[in-house]
C-alpha cells in the first residue's frame, strides 16, 4: 500500500471513529462522509504524492476553511484514540509526522 492510500485509510478510520464514539452514531452521517471524500479527494490531488509531509506540516493547506476546520475538531478527537482502535495506523501516522519534522 503507497503512502496516499495510508493516509486515506487512516482519515477514514479517524472520522468513524469520531462519528461512532463521540457522537455515539452507528453509522457515518452524511456531513462526515462528505468530509472522508473531501479529505481523500485532496490527498488524491496532492502535489507532493507519496513524497508527502503529514497534512499539518504541509506548506501549501489546500483544505477549504470549512473543511479545514472540522478534520481538525475529529483529528484532535480521534488522534489520542487512535493508539486504542488502530494502533498501527496511528503508529505509522506518527512516524511520518517524525519523519516530516526531521526532513525540515
Amino acid at each position: 500500500m503507497n503512502r496516499i492510500e495510508r493516509e486515506k485509510q487512516t482519515v477514514r478510520k479517524m472520522i468513524e471513529l469520531y462519528c461512532r464514539h463521540n457522537l455515539n452514531l452507528d453509522a457515518v452521517p452524511e456531513e462526515y462522509q462528505h468530509l472522508s471524500d473531501y479529505a481523500c479527494h485532496r490527498l488524491d490531488l496532492c502535489r507532493f504524492g507519496n513524497r508527502k509531509n503529514t497534512c499539518r506540516r504541509c506548506a501549501i493547506h489546500c483544505y477549504a476553511k470549512e473543511e479545514r476546520r472540522k478534520i481538525c475538531e475529529v483529528m484532535r478527537w480521534a488522534g489520542p484514540r487512535m493508539m486504542l482502535y488502530a494502533p498501527k495506523d496511528a503508529v505509522m501516522h506518527l512516524w511520518y509526522d517524525v519523519l516530516s519534522r526531521l526532513k525540515q
